[in-house]
């Protein structure tokens, strides 16, 4: 289905393996609810790929426009983090976030796997449009188990404060995050593999990561919260 919003934030990382089970816990039940409780969040969705030791985890959120990240209600949560977060922080490994202006997003339902790609195109070549992006995709839905395609430019935001945070080469207007929405992950890897040849061609571009694919794991959204209306949730104890 089409993401919610004018933007979205997709965020890749690992943990230290020692704590995977606890970063599960504390990623489903507190992390994510207390993100998507922020104004202007709308929705948080988990996905895992567990045969994999590197690149496991895929986390995206659709916000209703890249201002919600500016705000001080997203400010609060990054700079006064909960005892929990605290704690798992240092254990996050290979971190890379990006916020993203939606160019298009089409598609029926939430799929049962996504495949997630970084383009960084070539810093002379012209900016991608929402009807270029659309003619560039809509080939590619409803078939070979493709049921959504999101593509979104790549916002720079060099305040984010995340010491452990790898330190990508985005620059604003020449990166771009497209995701695909599957119902099974071999399937999805084929048809994002060509997906992915068709964008990087027409930017001229190299990816700088994927397309990988993960399984999801959880779908979080605001009228899932056990406190919907109340802004940021209540800290969760660990396990």
């Amino acid at each position: 289905m089409p993401l919610d919003g004018s933007a979205f934030l997709a965020l890749w990382n690992d943990v230290d393996p020692a704590r995977d089970a606890e970063y599960d816990a504390w990623h489903t039940i507190e992390h994510v609810p207390e993100r998507v409780g922020i104004a202007g969040f709308l929705s948080g969705r988990r996905y895992v790929a567990r045969e994999r030791s590197d690149d496991r985890y895929f986390t995206l959120y659709e916000i209703d426009a890249l201002g919600a990240l500016a705000g001080p209600a997203y400010a609060d949560v990054v700079n006064h983090p909960t005892a929990w977060t605290r704690s798992m922080r240092p254990a996050l490994r290979n971190f890379h976030r990006y916020p993203c202006a939606t160019l298009h997003s089409v598609g029926g339902g939430i799929g049962g796997c996504i495949a997630a790609l970084r383009v960084d195109a070539a810093a002379d070549g012209d900016a991608l449009d929402a009807a270029f992006a659309q003619s560039l995709l809509a080939p590619y839905l409803d078939s070979e188990g493709v049921t959504s395609l999101h593509l979104g430019r790549a916002q720079s935001d060099p305040a984010f404060p995340l010491r452990n945070a790898v330190k990508d080469a985005a620059h604003a207007g020449n990166t771009y995050v497209l995701l695909i929405e599957g119902v099974d992950r071999p399937r999805l890897a084929a048809a994002a593999t060509r997906i992915a040849e068709a964008l990087r061609s027409r930017l001229d571009g190299a990816a700088t990561a994927g397309p990988a694919t993960f399984d999801l794991a959880c779908v979080i959204r605001r009228s899932d919260l056990r406190h919907p209306t109340t802004g940021r949730q209540p800290p969760r104890r660990g396990p």
